[in-house]
Protein backbone atom coordinates (compact mmCIF):
# COMPACT_ATOMS: atom_id res chain seq x y z
CA UNK A 1 0.00 0.00 0.00
CA UNK A 2 1.29 3.47 -0.88
CA UNK A 3 2.40 5.67 2.01
CA UNK A 4 -0.50 7.64 3.46
CA UNK A 5 0.03 11.40 3.53
CA UNK A 6 -0.62 13.46 6.70
CA UNK A 7 -2.09 16.95 6.47
CA UNK A 8 -2.69 19.44 9.28
CA UNK A 9 -4.40 22.78 8.83
CA UNK A 10 -2.71 25.77 10.47
CA UNK A 11 -5.70 27.38 12.14
CA UNK A 12 -5.22 31.10 11.51
CA UNK A 13 -8.03 33.49 12.33
CA UNK A 14 -8.35 34.96 8.84
CA UNK A 15 -5.65 33.13 6.89
CA UNK A 16 -1.87 32.97 6.54
CA UNK A 17 -1.68 36.02 4.29
CA UNK A 18 -1.34 39.13 6.44
CA UNK A 19 -3.77 41.02 4.19
CA UNK A 20 -6.33 38.21 4.05
CA UNK A 21 -8.53 39.87 6.67
CA UNK A 22 -9.09 42.80 4.33
CA UNK A 23 -11.31 40.59 2.19
CA UNK A 24 -13.82 40.21 5.06
CA UNK A 25 -16.80 42.53 4.99
CA UNK A 26 -16.58 42.88 8.78
CA UNK A 27 -13.33 41.71 10.38
CA UNK A 28 -13.88 43.34 13.77
CA UNK A 29 -15.11 40.15 15.47
CA UNK A 30 -12.42 37.76 14.22
CA UNK A 31 -10.36 37.99 17.42
CA UNK A 32 -13.09 36.55 19.66
CA UNK A 33 -15.91 35.17 17.50
CA UNK A 34 -16.38 31.59 18.72
CA UNK A 35 -19.02 30.84 16.09
CA UNK A 36 -16.59 31.71 13.29
CA UNK A 37 -13.92 29.47 14.83
CA UNK A 38 -16.29 26.52 15.28
CA UNK A 39 -17.70 26.82 11.76
CA UNK A 40 -14.15 26.92 10.41
CA UNK A 41 -13.15 23.83 12.43
CA UNK A 42 -16.19 21.95 11.13
CA UNK A 43 -15.12 22.81 7.59
CA UNK A 44 -11.64 21.44 8.35
CA UNK A 45 -13.18 18.17 9.54
CA UNK A 46 -15.50 18.00 6.53
CA UNK A 47 -12.41 18.48 4.35
CA UNK A 48 -10.82 15.53 6.23
CA UNK A 49 -7.72 17.29 7.57
CA UNK A 50 -5.94 15.16 10.16
CA UNK A 51 -5.85 18.02 12.64
CA UNK A 52 -6.00 21.73 13.21
CA UNK A 53 -2.98 23.37 14.78
CA UNK A 54 -3.35 26.57 16.83
CA UNK A 55 -0.17 28.69 16.97
CA UNK A 56 -0.13 30.89 20.06
CA UNK A 57 2.00 33.33 22.00
CA UNK A 58 2.01 35.04 25.40
CA UNK A 59 2.97 38.29 23.69
CA UNK A 60 -0.10 40.26 24.90
CA UNK A 61 -1.07 42.88 22.33
CA UNK A 62 2.14 42.44 20.36
CA UNK A 63 2.97 44.41 17.25
CA UNK A 64 1.78 41.60 14.99
CA UNK A 65 -1.72 42.03 16.43
CA UNK A 66 -1.89 45.61 15.22
CA UNK A 67 -1.83 44.84 11.49
CA UNK A 68 -3.97 41.70 11.30
CA UNK A 69 -6.46 39.86 13.52
CA UNK A 70 -4.70 37.33 15.72
CA UNK A 71 -6.73 34.93 17.81
CA UNK A 72 -7.42 36.36 21.26
CA UNK A 73 -9.15 33.26 22.64
CA UNK A 74 -7.09 30.91 24.79
CA UNK A 75 -6.13 27.96 22.55
CA UNK A 76 -7.03 25.15 24.95
CA UNK A 77 -10.36 26.69 25.94
CA UNK A 78 -11.16 27.27 22.27
CA UNK A 79 -10.19 23.71 21.32
CA UNK A 80 -12.32 22.35 24.16
CA UNK A 81 -15.31 24.16 22.65
CA UNK A 82 -14.40 22.85 19.19
CA UNK A 83 -14.01 19.34 20.61
CA UNK A 84 -17.69 19.29 21.55
CA UNK A 85 -18.68 20.32 18.01
CA UNK A 86 -16.47 17.85 16.10
CA UNK A 87 -15.92 14.09 16.23
CA UNK A 88 -12.63 13.16 14.57
CA UNK A 89 -10.43 16.20 14.04
CA UNK A 90 -7.10 16.25 15.91
CA UNK A 91 -6.78 19.32 18.14
CA UNK A 92 -3.24 20.68 18.61
CA UNK A 93 -2.68 23.40 21.19
CA UNK A 94 0.46 25.42 21.71
CA UNK A 95 1.95 25.77 25.20
CA UNK A 96 5.37 27.07 26.19
CA UNK A 97 7.91 24.81 27.87
CA UNK A 98 9.77 27.82 29.25
CA UNK A 99 6.99 29.88 30.84
CA UNK A 100 4.99 28.73 33.84
CA UNK A 101 5.09 25.33 35.51
CA UNK A 102 4.82 21.86 33.91
CA UNK A 103 1.96 20.88 36.22
CA UNK A 104 -0.34 23.50 34.67
CA UNK A 105 0.36 22.28 31.13
CA UNK A 106 0.03 18.62 32.18
CA UNK A 107 -3.43 19.19 33.65
CA UNK A 108 -4.63 21.47 30.85
CA UNK A 109 -3.62 19.24 27.94
CA UNK A 110 -4.84 16.10 29.75
CA UNK A 111 -8.19 17.82 30.25
CA UNK A 112 -8.39 18.60 26.53
CA UNK A 113 -7.54 14.98 25.79
CA UNK A 114 -10.50 13.75 27.84
CA UNK A 115 -12.94 16.40 26.60
CA UNK A 116 -12.04 15.51 23.01
CA UNK A 117 -12.00 11.75 23.72
CA UNK A 118 -8.37 11.22 22.73
CA UNK A 119 -7.84 13.93 20.11
CA UNK A 120 -5.45 16.30 21.92
CA UNK A 121 -1.99 17.35 20.81
CA UNK A 122 0.57 19.57 22.52
CA UNK A 123 2.87 21.76 20.43
CA UNK A 124 5.93 22.21 22.67
CA UNK A 125 7.23 25.76 22.27
CA UNK A 126 10.84 26.59 23.17
CA UNK A 127 10.97 30.15 21.82
CA UNK A 128 11.22 33.25 24.02
CA UNK A 129 10.34 36.48 22.26
CA UNK A 130 10.74 39.76 24.12
CA UNK A 131 7.04 40.61 24.38
CA UNK A 132 6.20 37.20 25.82
CA UNK A 133 8.84 37.57 28.52
CA UNK A 134 7.64 41.07 29.35
CA UNK A 135 4.04 39.84 29.52
CA UNK A 136 4.87 37.32 32.26
CA UNK A 137 7.25 39.59 34.12
CA UNK A 138 10.57 38.02 33.14
CA UNK A 139 13.33 40.62 32.66
CA UNK A 140 14.89 40.53 29.19
CA UNK A 141 18.26 40.31 30.91
CA UNK A 142 17.24 36.80 32.04
CA UNK A 143 16.67 35.53 28.51
CA UNK A 144 18.11 32.03 28.23
CA UNK A 145 20.84 30.98 25.82
CA UNK A 146 19.95 28.22 23.38
CA UNK A 147 21.53 25.25 25.26
CA UNK A 148 19.85 26.31 28.51
CA UNK A 149 16.49 26.70 26.75
CA UNK A 150 16.53 23.11 25.57
CA UNK A 151 17.88 21.82 28.89
CA UNK A 152 14.97 23.54 30.61
CA UNK A 153 12.45 22.38 28.01
CA UNK A 154 13.60 18.78 28.44
CA UNK A 155 12.88 18.91 32.19
CA UNK A 156 9.50 20.50 31.47
CA UNK A 157 8.47 17.72 29.06
CA UNK A 158 9.72 14.97 31.36
CA UNK A 159 7.61 16.31 34.23
CA UNK A 160 4.51 16.71 32.06
CA UNK A 161 4.70 13.18 30.68
CA UNK A 162 5.46 11.74 34.12
CA UNK A 163 2.42 13.52 35.57
CA UNK A 164 0.28 12.09 32.77
CA UNK A 165 1.28 8.62 33.96
CA UNK A 166 1.04 9.33 37.69
CA UNK A 167 -2.62 8.31 37.96
CA UNK A 168 -3.17 5.11 35.96
CA UNK A 169 -6.76 4.21 35.18
CA UNK A 170 -6.46 1.04 37.25
CA UNK A 171 -5.72 3.12 40.38
CA UNK A 172 -9.30 4.45 40.30
CA UNK A 173 -10.75 1.36 42.00
CA UNK A 174 -14.03 2.88 43.19
CA UNK A 175 -14.11 0.34 46.02
CA UNK A 176 -17.37 1.15 47.80
CA UNK A 177 -17.06 -1.56 50.45
CA UNK A 178 -13.70 -0.27 51.70
CA UNK A 179 -14.47 3.40 51.16
CA UNK A 180 -11.59 3.74 48.69
CA UNK A 181 -12.02 5.62 45.46
CA UNK A 182 -8.35 5.86 44.44
CA UNK A 183 -5.88 3.22 45.61
CA UNK A 184 -2.67 5.14 46.23
CA UNK A 185 -0.61 1.95 46.09
CA UNK A 186 -1.39 1.81 42.38
CA UNK A 187 -0.43 5.41 41.63
CA UNK A 188 2.97 6.50 40.32
CA UNK A 189 3.86 9.69 42.20
CA UNK A 190 6.21 12.12 40.51
CA UNK A 191 9.27 13.13 42.49
CA UNK A 192 11.32 15.25 40.11
CA UNK A 193 14.01 17.66 41.18
CA UNK A 194 15.98 19.10 38.30
CA UNK A 195 18.14 22.10 37.68
CA UNK A 196 15.21 24.23 36.54
CA UNK A 197 11.98 22.61 37.78
CA UNK A 198 10.70 20.59 40.70
CA UNK A 199 7.46 18.67 40.98
CA UNK A 200 6.06 15.99 43.24
CA UNK A 201 2.75 14.24 43.65
CA UNK A 202 0.03 12.73 41.49
CA UNK A 203 -2.04 14.51 38.84
CA UNK A 204 -5.73 14.48 39.79
CA UNK A 205 -6.83 12.98 36.47
CA UNK A 206 -5.39 10.36 34.17
CA UNK A 207 -3.20 11.80 31.46
CA UNK A 208 -4.22 9.13 28.98
CA UNK A 209 -7.51 8.50 27.24
CA UNK A 210 -8.15 4.79 26.63
CA UNK A 211 -4.44 4.13 27.09
CA UNK A 212 -3.00 6.84 24.85
CA UNK A 213 -1.40 10.08 25.96
CA UNK A 214 -1.73 13.30 23.91
CA UNK A 215 0.32 13.52 20.72
CA UNK A 216 3.49 15.61 21.13
CA UNK A 217 4.57 18.15 18.50
CA UNK A 218 7.64 20.34 18.31
CA UNK A 219 8.78 22.94 15.79
CA UNK A 220 12.13 24.45 14.93
CA UNK A 221 15.06 24.55 12.54
CA UNK A 222 18.17 24.75 14.76
CA UNK A 223 20.32 21.63 15.38
CA UNK A 224 19.31 21.65 19.07
CA UNK A 225 15.66 21.84 18.10
CA UNK A 226 15.92 18.88 15.74
CA UNK A 227 17.61 16.72 18.36
CA UNK A 228 15.17 17.75 21.10
CA UNK A 229 12.17 17.05 18.86
CA UNK A 230 13.51 13.69 17.72
CA UNK A 231 13.88 12.63 21.35
CA UNK A 232 10.56 13.78 22.76
CA UNK A 233 8.04 14.53 20.00
CA UNK A 234 5.80 12.33 17.89
CA UNK A 235 5.69 14.94 15.13
CA UNK A 236 8.22 17.56 14.02
CA UNK A 237 7.15 20.78 12.35
CA UNK A 238 9.61 22.70 10.22
CA UNK A 239 9.45 25.83 8.08
CA UNK A 240 11.80 25.96 5.12
CA UNK A 241 11.27 27.36 1.63
CA UNK A 242 13.74 25.05 -0.11
CA UNK A 243 13.03 21.40 -0.96
CA UNK A 244 16.61 20.28 -0.46
CA UNK A 245 16.74 21.85 3.00
CA UNK A 246 13.56 19.96 3.85
CA UNK A 247 15.07 16.74 2.54
CA UNK A 248 18.17 17.27 4.69
CA UNK A 249 16.03 18.10 7.74
CA UNK A 250 13.98 14.93 7.14
CA UNK A 251 17.07 12.70 6.99
CA UNK A 252 18.64 14.27 10.08
CA UNK A 253 15.44 14.03 12.10
CA UNK A 254 14.98 10.36 11.26
CA UNK A 255 18.64 9.68 12.11
CA UNK A 256 18.27 11.43 15.47
CA UNK A 257 15.19 9.30 16.21
CA UNK A 258 17.16 6.13 15.50
CA UNK A 259 19.98 7.38 17.74
CA UNK A 260 17.47 7.64 20.61
CA UNK A 261 16.33 4.06 20.01
CA UNK A 262 13.11 5.06 18.28
CA UNK A 263 11.64 3.67 15.08
CA UNK A 264 12.23 6.52 12.58
CA UNK A 265 8.90 5.70 10.93
CA UNK A 266 7.18 6.66 14.18
CA UNK A 267 8.52 10.23 14.01
CA UNK A 268 6.35 12.19 11.58
CA UNK A 269 8.03 15.13 9.82
CA UNK A 270 5.72 17.86 8.51
CA UNK A 271 7.12 20.98 6.79
CA UNK A 272 4.89 23.98 6.30
CA UNK A 273 3.34 24.47 2.87
CA UNK A 274 1.58 27.63 1.71
CA UNK A 275 -0.91 26.42 -0.89
CA UNK A 276 -2.93 28.60 -3.26
CA UNK A 277 -5.43 26.63 -5.33
CA UNK A 278 -7.11 27.96 -8.46
CA UNK A 279 -8.12 26.97 -11.99
CA UNK A 280 -4.51 27.47 -13.18
CA UNK A 281 -1.08 28.27 -11.79
CA UNK A 282 -1.28 31.76 -13.29
CA UNK A 283 -4.64 32.43 -11.63
CA UNK A 284 -3.29 31.21 -8.26
CA UNK A 285 -0.26 33.49 -8.51
CA UNK A 286 -2.49 36.40 -9.49
CA UNK A 287 -4.63 35.74 -6.41
CA UNK A 288 -1.58 35.99 -4.15
CA UNK A 289 -0.22 39.08 -5.93
CA UNK A 290 -3.49 40.92 -5.37
CA UNK A 291 -3.22 40.34 -1.61
CA UNK A 292 0.51 41.17 -1.63
CA UNK A 293 -0.21 44.63 -2.99
CA UNK A 294 -2.49 45.33 -0.01
CA UNK A 295 0.53 45.22 2.33
CA UNK A 296 2.62 48.38 3.04
CA UNK A 297 6.02 47.89 1.40
CA UNK A 298 8.04 49.82 4.01
CA UNK A 299 6.72 47.56 6.77
CA UNK A 300 7.70 44.43 4.83
CA UNK A 301 11.21 45.68 4.05
CA UNK A 302 11.77 46.58 7.71
CA UNK A 303 10.74 43.05 8.72
CA UNK A 304 13.13 41.54 6.19
CA UNK A 305 16.00 43.66 7.53
CA UNK A 306 15.31 42.33 11.06
CA UNK A 307 15.11 38.74 9.84
CA UNK A 308 18.47 39.01 8.07
CA UNK A 309 20.22 41.22 10.65
CA UNK A 310 20.88 44.00 8.12
CA UNK A 311 20.38 47.79 8.24
CA UNK A 312 17.08 48.60 6.55
CA UNK A 313 18.66 51.50 4.65
CA UNK A 314 20.78 48.95 2.77
CA UNK A 315 17.70 47.31 1.25
CA UNK A 316 16.45 49.01 -1.92
CA UNK A 317 13.05 47.54 -2.88
CA UNK A 318 13.86 47.78 -6.59
CA UNK A 319 17.30 46.16 -6.41
CA UNK A 320 18.50 42.63 -5.63
CA UNK A 321 19.31 41.62 -2.07
CA UNK A 322 22.86 42.85 -1.18
CA UNK A 323 24.35 39.42 -0.50
CA UNK A 324 27.82 40.87 0.11
CA UNK A 325 26.55 42.32 3.39
CA UNK A 326 26.24 38.80 4.81
CA UNK A 327 30.06 38.80 4.84
CA UNK A 328 30.69 42.41 5.87
CA UNK A 329 27.99 42.36 8.59
CA UNK A 330 28.43 38.90 10.14
CA UNK A 331 26.07 37.55 12.80
CA UNK A 332 26.58 34.99 15.56
CA UNK A 333 22.83 34.34 15.77
CA UNK A 334 22.11 30.84 14.42
CA UNK A 335 18.57 31.71 13.36
CA UNK A 336 19.67 34.82 11.45
CA UNK A 337 22.39 32.83 9.68
CA UNK A 338 19.88 30.10 8.86
CA UNK A 339 17.52 32.70 7.38
CA UNK A 340 20.33 34.29 5.40
CA UNK A 341 21.07 30.92 3.85
CA UNK A 342 17.43 30.02 3.21
CA UNK A 343 15.91 33.39 2.30
CA UNK A 344 19.08 34.50 0.55
CA UNK A 345 19.18 31.26 -1.40
CA UNK A 346 15.60 31.74 -2.57
CA UNK A 347 16.34 35.35 -3.59
CA UNK A 348 19.43 34.33 -5.55
CA UNK A 349 17.82 31.31 -7.21
CA UNK A 350 14.88 33.38 -8.44
CA UNK A 351 16.70 36.64 -9.15
CA UNK A 352 14.27 38.49 -6.87
CA UNK A 353 14.41 42.18 -6.15
CA UNK A 354 13.91 43.07 -2.48
CA UNK A 355 10.25 43.89 -3.22
CA UNK A 356 9.71 40.55 -4.95
CA UNK A 357 11.46 38.81 -2.07
CA UNK A 358 9.34 40.40 0.66
CA UNK A 359 6.17 39.49 -1.23
CA UNK A 360 7.46 35.95 -1.60
CA UNK A 361 8.49 35.98 2.07
CA UNK A 362 4.96 36.84 3.21
CA UNK A 363 4.66 33.07 3.55
CA UNK A 364 6.93 33.45 6.62
CA UNK A 365 9.41 30.86 5.44
CA UNK A 366 6.77 28.39 4.28
CA UNK A 367 7.38 26.92 0.86
CA UNK A 368 4.68 28.13 -1.52
CA UNK A 369 2.87 26.13 -4.17
CA UNK A 370 0.44 27.46 -6.76
CA UNK A 371 -1.82 25.66 -9.19
CA UNK A 372 -4.73 23.37 -9.80
CA UNK A 373 -5.71 20.60 -7.39
CA UNK A 374 -4.06 18.10 -9.73
CA UNK A 375 -0.79 20.05 -9.90
CA UNK A 376 -0.59 20.50 -6.13
CA UNK A 377 -1.43 16.84 -5.47
CA UNK A 378 1.33 15.85 -7.91
CA UNK A 379 3.91 17.85 -5.98
CA UNK A 380 2.78 16.69 -2.54
CA UNK A 381 3.03 13.05 -3.63
CA UNK A 382 6.42 13.62 -5.27
CA UNK A 383 7.84 15.24 -2.13
CA UNK A 384 6.50 12.54 0.20
CA UNK A 385 7.82 9.79 -2.07
CA UNK A 386 11.31 11.34 -2.26
CA UNK A 387 11.86 11.72 1.49
CA UNK A 388 11.14 15.41 1.79
CA UNK A 389 8.28 14.92 4.24
CA UNK A 390 5.63 12.58 5.64
CA UNK A 391 3.01 15.22 4.92
CA UNK A 392 2.54 18.94 5.42
CA UNK A 393 1.18 21.67 7.66
CA UNK A 394 -1.06 23.47 5.23
CA UNK A 395 -1.22 27.26 5.35
CA UNK A 396 -4.24 28.78 3.62
CA UNK A 397 -4.08 32.34 2.29
CA UNK A 398 -7.62 33.35 3.27
CA UNK A 399 -9.93 31.32 5.44
CA UNK A 400 -12.42 29.75 5.02
CA UNK A 401 -12.46 30.28 1.21
CA UNK A 402 -8.96 28.86 0.76
CA UNK A 403 -9.89 25.71 2.71
CA UNK A 404 -12.86 25.09 0.46
CA UNK A 405 -10.44 25.32 -2.49
CA UNK A 406 -7.92 22.96 -0.86
CA UNK A 407 -10.63 20.38 -0.36
CA UNK A 408 -10.25 19.57 -4.05
CA UNK A 409 -6.55 18.78 -3.47
CA UNK A 410 -7.47 16.30 -0.74
CA UNK A 411 -10.11 14.76 -3.00
CA UNK A 412 -7.41 14.33 -5.67
CA UNK A 413 -5.10 12.63 -3.15
CA UNK A 414 -7.96 10.38 -2.06
CA UNK A 415 -8.68 9.39 -5.67
CA UNK A 416 -5.06 8.33 -6.01
CA UNK A 417 -5.15 6.23 -2.84
CA UNK A 418 -2.77 8.49 -0.93
CA UNK A 419 -5.15 9.92 1.64
CA UNK A 420 -7.88 8.20 3.64
CA UNK A 421 -11.44 8.90 2.60
CA UNK A 422 -12.81 8.66 6.16
CA UNK A 423 -11.44 8.91 9.68
CA UNK A 424 -10.88 5.27 10.62
CA UNK A 425 -10.36 5.48 14.39
CA UNK A 426 -11.59 7.40 17.39
CA UNK A 427 -8.17 8.60 18.56
CA UNK A 428 -6.01 11.24 16.92
CA UNK A 429 -2.92 9.06 17.38
CA UNK A 430 -4.43 6.11 15.54
CA UNK A 431 -5.80 8.23 12.69
CA UNK A 432 -2.32 9.74 12.35
CA UNK A 433 -0.83 6.31 11.78
CA UNK A 434 1.17 6.41 15.02
CA UNK A 435 1.48 3.30 17.20
CA UNK A 436 -0.26 3.15 20.57
CA UNK A 437 1.57 4.94 23.37
CA UNK A 438 0.33 2.52 26.03
CA UNK A 439 3.85 1.12 26.56
CA UNK A 440 5.62 4.53 26.47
Amino acid sequence: MAKQIRLNLIFHTSGRHDAGWKSFEDATTLVDDIDHQIAYAKLAEETKFDAIFLPDTHAVLGSSFLRKPRRGLDPVVLLAAIARETEHLGLISTASSLIGHPYVVARTIATLNHISKGRAGWNIVTSQDDQALEAVGVPLSEKLDRPTRYERAAEFVEIVTALWDSLPKEAITSDKDNDVYIDTTLTRPVNFEGKHYRSSGVLQLTGRYEGDRPVLFQAGVSPQSREFGAKYADVLFTSQPDVEHDRKFYAEAKAHAAKFGRNPDHLVVLPGLYAVVSESEAAARKRKAEFDELMPLNFLVNNLAKQLGLPVEELDPNKPLPFELFETIPSDDEVINYRREDIGGVAKANGFTVKELVHHNLNRGQRAIFGTPEQIADKIIEWVDTDVADGFNINIDVQPDGVARFKDVITELQNRGRYRTEYEYKSFRANYGLPSSETD
